[in-house]
């Protein structure tokens, strides 16, 4: 294929994501898939959910467009994805889960059907096979907004076994810690893209600066055509819903949407350089930097709970993003600083790759300062928010609305409310 061809493919394919996902916006309203404002939550409007639904339905098409799919796989699962969302819309939950089923087993059985005994060399459709599984167990949730976090995890492993034994697991390590290390990558950065969800436009738009990132890099210097087409047709897929989604949301792309650029992207991650690299050296922070906005908030989010004594896995305004807009930015303000970051967190990453290891480790420090001075300022703002007041080891009355008055009987002060 061409350049020309690949541009023209690429465009089509965002023209299709933004269709897609409107036609879901509708389809969303009229059967009630959708969020709802929450004291925990920073929309203030019902929105339309399961965007992720459009991603992930566009990126098998375009996929297949651009020939990374054989037609004889990607009829039968967009079918059996369509099928399974419609019972899911529909409320035919167990009908759902039969179906949903069937498509994986369909989308696994085809490759050992045309392949045989080299079916497991067929890395990316296994890639792609894998995505399935988290997917549908996104949607799931977003159905019923109920998922146990240990049910979702058993999936999130089992997605994620798939891609470590079959698709290939870094090799810079030994073979059980690197498999160790692989698994807690990828769930690491599925939930992190599913926490960053938390602003209109912030988890696709910085995925889509990320997916384009490692397309250019992996054509202009890791030489992975592979790798660099599959993040070149996510990026394109991203790029046409986000018009949908930022800066007014029509639609939320849910956990389906967010776990699945999750694990696309750290098994874009592990595929352009970890695996190829078997010495450690500059190459292997790529997929670092190129996911170091996400990387960070979580961490945030992390440390600030923790200190703070809230859990880690309940919902909440607290983020970094929710900070910067008390800092008084508007929302989408906010977000645009995030995609700036990003931007230069990916072009840095570029020339690391150009650098010898003197100025890379330099650069790669600037990085660490920015993050780190950008963390210490927006922690001071949680504090004020969420740690209580302290004075010689005694909390502080913070309550405005007290004043203290003196009985003169008595001579002992007492509060009364104003």
């Amino acid at each position: 294929m061409n350049q020309l061809t690949l541009l023209l493919s690429l465009i089509l394919g965002a023209v299709i994501s933004f269709l897609i996902t409107r036609a879901l916006i509708k389809q969303a309203v009229k059967f009630n898939i959708v969020d709802k404002p929450r004291a925990d939550r920073f929309h203030t409007k019902t929105t339309a959910l399961m965007g992720g639904i459009g991603i992930m339905i566009s990126f098998i098409i375009v996929s297949t467009i651009i020939e990374i799919l054989p037609i004889w796989w990607s009829v039968p699962v967009t079918v059996g994805t369509l099928l399974s969302v419609s019972f899911l819309f529909r409320d035919k939950i167990k009908i759902s889960y039969v179906s949903s089923t069937l498509t994986v087993i369909t989308a696994i059985g085809s490759i050992f059907y045309m392949y045989g005994m080299e079916a497991f060399e067929q890395k990316t459709l296994w890639l792609y096979s894998g995505s399935l599984i988290i997917f549908f167990t996104g949607a799931y949730d977003d159905k019923s907004k109920a998922m146990e976090p240990k049910v979702k995890l058993f999936f999130q492993l089992l997605a994620s076994s798939i891609a470590i034994f079959i698709v290939g697991s870094v090799s810079f390590l030994p073979p059980v810690v690197s498999h160790l290390f692989t698994f807690f990558w990828i769930i690491g950065v599925i939930n992190a893209l599913n926490l960053v969800d938390n602003m209109n436009g912030l988890s696709p738009g910085s995925a889509a600066i990320a997916s384009l990132s490692f397309g250019v890099l992996s054509i202009i210097y890791f030489h992975n055509e592979e790798v660099a087409l599959i993040s070149l047709v996510l990026a394109a897929v991203l790029f046409g819903f986000l018009p949908n989604n930022y800066p007014n949301a029509k639609i939320f792309m849910g956990d389906s949407g967010s776990m699945f650029l999750g694990y696309m992207l750290s098994m874009i991650g592990v595929m352009q350089s970890w695996t190829a690299t078997t010495t450690i050296d500059i190459s292997i922070i790529t997929p670092i930097l190129l996911l170091a906005y996400p990387i960070f908030d979580v961490t945030f989010v992390t440390i600030n709970r923790i200190r703070s004594g809230r859990p880690i896995y309940v919902g909440g305004k607290d983020h970094s993003s929710h900070l910067l807009v008390k800092f008084g930015l508007t929302p989408a303000k906010a977000v645009l600083f995030f995609y700036c970051l990003s931007i230069i967190t990916a072009v840095i990453s570029y020339y690391i790759n150009t650098l010898d290891l003197g100025y890379a480790g330099s650069a790669c420090a600037i990085i660490l300062s920015t993050f780190c001075l950008l963390g210490y300022t927006l922690t001071k703002l949680h504090d004020k928010e969420y740690m209580p007041s302290t004075k010689n080891g005694e909390q502080e009355d913070t309550n405005e609305n007290v004043e203290v008055i003196t009985v003169p009987s008595q001579r002992k002060p007492y509060k009364k409310a104003r």
